[in-house]
């Protein structure tokens, strides 16, 4: 039996081992056969078909947040800024580390059950507060209202807790906004700078004008270039989208801090990804650390899976840092 047991421990880590992979400031985690098959599948559907739908015509009042669908030991307290909600989670042996969350969805769509989902992990399994801003969504508002009302919404959240240390996660399009944000928070007041910043997937150049795009649109199965040019054009309102508030991957990279990002290289933001660490490399007093998925999907980080788990422990390992 012990044999047997230390056999099994030995193909446990070497299964590990081949998973993930790490060297300074970046980590490899390589695809299982259960997520590429899962990419195939996709591709076969026609997802992206279904997104494009989803795009064009949003959902709303899905109440996918509402405050009673969160597990019942947790206390949610809700606040509105300007009849937005905000949303703040935590239990009893929550420690001072606080997340603000911004959810992905093109800046249209409302966050899914898969966001919740993760928002528990990460009070339940680390002991983390984590607020959730459920800012305005275009083509009811554009990207001067978001801003507004987050930067509102983070001052009272700030406020309220001022003895915690924050922590920025911003999925998708949603990463582009917590980056561009985090360049305005930098601007206007460096003492509401947050801690660390985590960014997953994120859309970082709405103009989508990366030449090696045209490279990657056929690998992603979730994101349709159409649907997201589309979104871009609601959510800019006809202005120039080179604008640091939509793509911040042209704004100011200087004194931003600590920051991870996370994206894999069968999506369509790939290329935008490997500009901005590129950029970062140039700028001074901010470190990227990456965790890059070989052959994992846009956003892959929402959907259960090995490689989801292992990048949520080094999430949680480079909060706790």
């Amino acid at each position: 039996m012990k044999q047997i047991l230390t056999i099994l421990l030995l193909l446990s880590f070497l299964l590990f081992k081949n998973m993930v992979y790490s060297q300074e400031n970046k980590t490899i985690i390589n695809a299982t056969k259960k997520s590429k098959n899962l990419q195939l599948s996709l591709k076969i559907i026609n997802f992206k078909r279904f997104v494009f739908k989803e795009i064009k015509q949003p959902k709303r009042k899905t109440k996918n947040f509402n405050e009673n669908k969160f597990d019942k030991s947790l206390t949610v307290s809700t606040l509105n800024v300007e009849g937005f909600k905000v949303i703040t989670i935590k239990n009893s042996n929550s420690c001072n580390k606080h997340i603000i969350y911004f959810h992905g969805g093109a800046y249209v769509l409302e966050a899914s059950k898969a966001h919740k989902k993760i928002i528990e992990y990460f009070v339940l399994e680390n002991g983390y507060k984590v607020t959730f801003i459920d800012y305005p969504k275009a083509p009811e508002n554009n990207y001067k209202t978001t801003h507004r009302i987050i930067f509102e919404a983070y001052q009272i959240i700030t406020k309220n807790y001022s003895q915690d240390t924050f922590i920025f996660i911003g999925y998708s399009a949603e990463g582009g906004l917590a980056l561009s944000f985090l360049q305005v928070l930098r601007d206007k007041n460096s003492e509401l700078l947050p801690a660390k910043t985590i960014l997953a997937s994120p859309w970082l150049d709405l103009t989508m004008s990366n030449d090696s795009i045209n490279k990657y649109k056929e690998k992603d199965v979730i994101l349709p270039i159409d649907g997201l040019i589309y979104a871009a054009e609601l959510y800019s309102d006809g202005e120039n989208k080179t604008n640091p508030l939509l793509s911040p991957i042209y704004g100011e990279m200087n004194n931003l801090g600590d920051i991870l990002i996370i994206f894999g290289t069968n999506e369509i933001f790939y290329p935008d990804c490997l500009k901005f660490i590129e950029i970062a490399k140039k700028s001074e007093n901010v470190n990227v650390i990456q965790i890059i998925g070989d052959n994992l999907m846009h956003d892959w980080i929402v959907f259960p899976s090995k490689e989801t788990d292992k990048t949520l422990l080094l999430v949680c390992e480079f909060i706790n840092k």
